[in-house]
C-alpha cells in the first residue's frame, strides 16, 4: 500500500532523531562505606560493639541524594545512594571505628553470642547545603550489655556482661556533638566525599577518649 501522506514519514523522523540524541544519562550509585581495608583482625578474646543502624531524620533518610536550599530540597537527577543514607552512613561509622579501635570487634549484626556494648547512634539535625556546608548534631549511647540488657532480645538467650578493664563504655554513657564539614557539593560525587568527611568526623569523635576508651 502506498503511503498517502509520503512527506509524514519523513518529518516524523527529524523529530525523533533529536529526541535519541538527548537520552538522559545513566544514573550514578554512590556509597559512603569505604573499601574492605586489609587489616589484621581483633583476637577471639576482643571485645564486641554492636552498633544499630543509625537513626537519620526522616527527610534525607532515603536513597535520593538532597541539597538543602532554604526550605526547599532538591533532589539529585542522576545520583543515588546504594541503600538508605542511614544504611550507608552506619557502614562507614563501623568501618571508621573498627580502625580506630582496633582492638575491638566493631559490627552493626546483633551477636548471636555476648556483647560487651551497645552503641545506639541518633543524627537529632542533619544539612547538606547549596553553599557547601555539612552539619549534623548526634547522640550516643554506650551500654554495657548485662542479663536484662541483651544485644538481641530471646527469652532463651542471655547475654552476659564481660568483666574486661578495657570495656569501651563502664556505664551507661550518652554523649553529644555537632559535626561540621564543608566543601563543593556541585557534583555528586563531591556531596559523596563532604558526607563521607562528616560521618567519619563523627567516628572519631565517638573513639576519642572523652567518647569511648580506646
Amino acid at each position: 500500500m502506498r503511503c498517502r501522506y509520503p512527506g509524514s514519514a519523513l518529518l516524523i523522523a527529524l523529530l525523533v532523531a533529536p529526541l535519541a540524541g538527548c537520552a538522559a544519562p545513566p544514573v550514578q550509585v554512590y556509597t559512603l562505606s569505604p573499601p574492605l581495608a586489609q587489616s589484621p583482625a581483633p583476637g577471639p578474646a576482643a571485645e564486641t560493639v554492636f552498633v544499630p543502624r543509625l537513626i537519620v531524620p526522616d527527610e534525607f533518610d532515603t536513597q535520593d541524594i538532597l541539597l538543602r536550599d532554604g526550605s526547599r530540597l532538591i533532589r539529585s537527577p542522576n545520583g543515588r545512594w546504594a541503600s538508605r543514607l542511614s544504611r550507608t552512613a552506619t557502614d562507614l561509622v563501623i568501618a571508621r571505628l573498627s580502625q580506630d579501635w582496633p582492638a575491638k570487634f566493631v559490627t552493626g549484626h546483633a551477636p548471636m553470642e555476648s556483647a560487651a556494648t551497645r552503641l545506639s547512634i541518633t543524627i537529632e539535625r542533619f544539612d547538606l547545603t547549596t553553599d557547601g556546608k555539612a552539619r549534623l548534631v548526634a547522640s550516643w549511647t554506650g551500654t554495657p550489655l548485662t542479663e536484662t540488657s541483651p544485644a538481641k532480645a530471646s527469652p532463651a538467650r542471655t547475654f552476659p556482661a564481660r568483666t574486661s578493664p578495657a570495656r569501651t563504655f563502664p556505664a551507661e554513657t550518652t554523649q553529644h556533638a555537632m559535626i561540621e564539614a564543608e566543601g563543593p557539593v556541585a557534583h555528586d560525587s563531591q556531596r559523596a566525599a563532604l558526607l563521607q568527611t562528616l560521618f567519619t568526623k563523627l567516628a572519631d569523635r565517638i573513639a576519642a577518649p572523652s567518647g569511648g576508651s580506646r
